[in-house]
């Protein structure tokens, strides 16, 4: 029983966390942008670098 009180007061805290996460985007008007604008660079960063490691490997099996 004393752990289910502990988990209760824990999701209080997250709850508090986002609304104050809230606030903080009020502030700033694209708070998450920048890391999603990030992660697809990333993404198509590795999607061609994996496409040139395909080529290189079939270059490979075909100069064989």
């Amino acid at each position: 029983k004393g752990g289910d009180e502990v988990r209760k007061s824990g999701g209080e805290s997250e709850e508090e966390e986002e609304t104050s996460e809230e606030e903080e985007g009020s502030f700033n008007p694209i708070p998450r942008t920048p890391e999603d604008s990030e992660k697809e660079i990333d993404d198509e960063e590795e999607q061609e670098s994996r496409l040139s490691e395909e080529a290189r490997i079939q270059e490979e099996e075909d100069a064989e």
